[in-house]
């Protein structure tokens, strides 16, 4: 999942509608447009609400037979719904009127693949068909109506304005960047908040949010005075890193000092101890408590946010502007690197590994006879982009198919890189 973006973000929660009434035509509505009672429909299916979707889409339809975005959500209501007859026919209709569109076909390959096994995963289905389809990129004019709800900006202010809970206002700022008027709220409870994971990813965020002055640096202060102690005594290489580089200028060579202290951060035996699904369900659990609906995909961004790579961001940086070292020193250096990309590439995300990766072969351009190690991560890093790029192309967000994204953010949390591996197969 790069950048935090990733490929996972929730569409916000629908109006469901109510009654038994037939809903107005579009003709009596004129403010309610075609593309927004797509996007309703759209939300309400990726939400379970299936049969109101169905209802809305069923108004669209009737006016807008051929309209391919309500065709598209239809086909995957009903597919959704195990309604696979009529799933194939709404397809076919789909392919019809929008046949220059590649969601026809993979809706086509998926219908027939649930078919065949109509218990199985969704999301090993969904990657067969689309590669069937030939691997089409839905970034490029998607099918959908532009601006389907998702987990931005509106919903991430609807989590800070919608609780007063420290912990989760935190996550909030991790996810979308805190305004002033946050920042000095941020500010006025920190000492509020206890996690140190969320502590640590906290001090990242205000690395590069400015917008208070003042206010980022009360807060890196009492955070520098908190996590500095935690820093010292841990076994784990993630924080200590963190503490030596993030208050540093990264176009500033490193210091003998720093390297000694960099010696040490890579003999630790860990980067990191918390999972990545730890991460994830301490912030779904936050979100929940605070009355926050459909968490499932804020929290995975806001466990993202979490995984604190700040630290190693600035080291790369810190290691390109180091070019006047001995012979001693550079293979000190490489192996620091090395040993640190190693320990950050255990973790089973896309944006660890492919940061890990980096690490490792930046190490190895400064050590002897490492050229056979170095090809191998440079394959791997190129997979890895290569993977993250599929993942953008799938566009996994602009599809109402709850089950597909319940199994889809299952394996993210499970392992992202052998879940996402499934892309680039050959």
């Amino acid at each position: 999942m790069l950048a935090p973006r990733r490929s996972l973000s929730l569409l916000a929660l629908g109006v469901l509608l109510t009654g038994a009434t037939p809903a107005p035509s579009l003709d009596e509505v004129p403010q309610r447009t075609v593309a927004d009672r797509i996007r309703e429909s759209a939300s309400q299916a990726r939400t379970g609400a299936l049969s109101e979707a169905r209802l809305e889409l069923a108004s669209v339809l009737k006016v807008a037979p051929k309209e391919p975005g309500a065709l598209m959500v239809q086909a995957c209501v009903l597919l959704e719904q195990g309604a696979l007859d009529a799933a194939a026919q709404t397809v076919a209709s789909l392919r019809e009127a929008a046949p220059e569109h590649a969601e026809g076909r993979v809706l086509e390959g998926l219908v027939r693949l649930r078919r065949a096994n109509p218990t199985g995963e969704w999301r090993e289905a969904f990657i067969a068909a689309w590669i069937e389809a030939g691997r089409p990129d839905f970034q490029v004019e998607p099918l959908l109506p532009e601006e389907t709800p998702g987990w931005g900006p509106v919903a991430i202010r609807a989590v800070w304005n919608g609780t007063q809970a420290p912990d989760t206002r935190f996550l909030a700022a991790l996810m979308g960047g805190p305004s002033k008027e946050q920042q000095r709220w941020m500010a006025r409870h920190l000492s509020e908040v206890a996690d140190p994971d969320l502590l640590r990813a906290t001090l990242e965020t205000f690395h590069s949010e400015v917008r208070d002055e003042t206010a980022r640096r009360q807060i890196q202060a009492s955070l520098r005075e908190r996590l500095t102690p935690l820093a010292v005594e841990s076994q784990e290489s993630q924080l200590p890193l963190l503490m030596l580089l993030e208050n540093t200028s990264q176009e500033a060579p490193l210091t003998a000092e720093e390297l000694q202290a960099l010696e040490r951060i890579a003999a630790l035996p860990r980067y990191r101890t918390t999972s990545f699904a730890r991460l994830y369900s301490d912030a779904e659990r936050r979100m929940k408590v605070a009355g926050i609906q459909a968490p499932v995909d804020g929290a995975f961004m806001a466990a993202v946010g979490e995984l604190a790579l700040v630290g190693p961001m600035v080291l790369f940086k810190r290691v390109g502007a180091t070019t006047e070292l001995t012979e001693k020193d550079r293979i000190r250096l490489g192996r620091v690197l090395w040993t640190l990309g190693e320990r950050i590439a255990e973790g089973n995300t896309l944006v660890e590994r492919l940061m890990g990766l980096r690490q490792m072969e930046q190490g190895a351009r400064l050590l002897p006879d490492f050229d056979v190690k170095r090809a191998s991560v440079t394959a791997d890093l190129a997979r890895g982009r290569a993977m993250a790029a599929a993942s953008n192309q799938i566009h996994i967000d602009v599809w109402p198919l709850p089950s597909l994204h319940r199994d889809w953010l299952k394996a993210s949390l499970d392992n992202e890189w052998k879940h996402l591996s499934a892309l680039v197969a050959p």
